[in-house]
């Protein structure tokens, strides 16, 4: 996907929109995605697969309807080309809740967390197009398990050495009864929510983004909270965001869930 480790290639048409521009390297997104940055873009490179998590059509969707709505990036371009999909959007400034760099005392990031979460949550479903329910994610789940795209080794210590066969029977077994529907983000992890100074600049890493459960949040907010400041702060978390809300039941289901995404 690139000529050469410094930068990537561009499609003619992606030439033509995106300055000429020092690109970084970042870490590899989800569902296999390249991810580049420029002082003022974020690209993303992601190959075209059978039973993806989500596609870069799908985030370009959803920034698009984020917008006025949720602080985003905003969409340049998107283009496909030799069966792969790019993605170019603006870069927000500041820094991912979980990098070093972002200094603030542990009992401030889990309120701009829950805070930035309860405001997502009460978007108006009757707006939001895109549904991410147990009814759209269970046959995705299964198809994944089916075509062998599921890592077991990479399974939370609680469930290691189970198959993800065992994984997905326990979710069609334990599927619980009610959904408590709200907007979700799809994957809320401190990865994705950016920081300027002491505030939230805007909610990244979006292709998963629907009507779901809160505890498709919930959960993995929870998790990465646990895994990043402790136990206490997870608990804080959830306190911030409003203990009334919260079932332990579906937290542990949705933790079981997005092992096969």
């Amino acid at each position: 996907m690139t000529d050469a480790p410094d930068r990537p290639t561009l499609p003619d048409a992606l030439k033509r929109v995106l300055p000429a521009a020092r690109w970084e390297r970042v870490s590899g997104g989800q569902s296999g995605a390249q991810v580049w940055r420029s002082t003022r873009y974020v690209l993303k490179v992601q190959p075209r697969t059978p039973h993806p998590v989500s596609t870069l059509q799908q985030e370009r969707e959803r920034l698009r309807w984020l917008a006025g709505r949720i602080p985003a990036p905003q969409v340049v371009a998107f283009e496909v080309e030799e069966n792969q999909e790019f993605l170019a959007m603006t870069r927000l400034n500041g820094i991912p809740m979980s990098h070093p760099d972002a200094r603030l005392h542990p009992e401030r990031v889990v309120n701009l967390l829950a805070r930035a979460l309860r405001e997502l949550h009460a978007l108006p479903l009757r707006d939001c197009p895109f549904r991410q329910t147990l009814d759209v994610t269970l046959p995705l789940a299964r198809e994944r398990v089916q075509a062998g795209l599921i890592d077991g080794s990479d399974f939370d210590d609680d469930r290691a050495g189970r198959s993800p066969v065992s994984v997905f029977n326990e979710l069609a077994r334990t599927r619980p009864a009610q959904d408590d529907l709200v907007v979700t983000h799809g994957d809320a992890t401190l990865d994705n929510i950016i920081l300027n100074g002491e505030f939230v600049e805007g909610l990244i890493d979006v292709g998963r983004l629907g009507i779901a459960d809160r505890h498709a949040d919930l959960a993995l907010a929870w998790r990465s909270v646990r895994s990043e400041l402790g136990e206490r702060y997870a608990g804080m978390f959830l306190d911030l965001y409003g203990r009334a809300l919260v079932d332990d039941s579906k937290l542990a289901y949705y933790r079981l869930h997005d092992e096969l995404f």
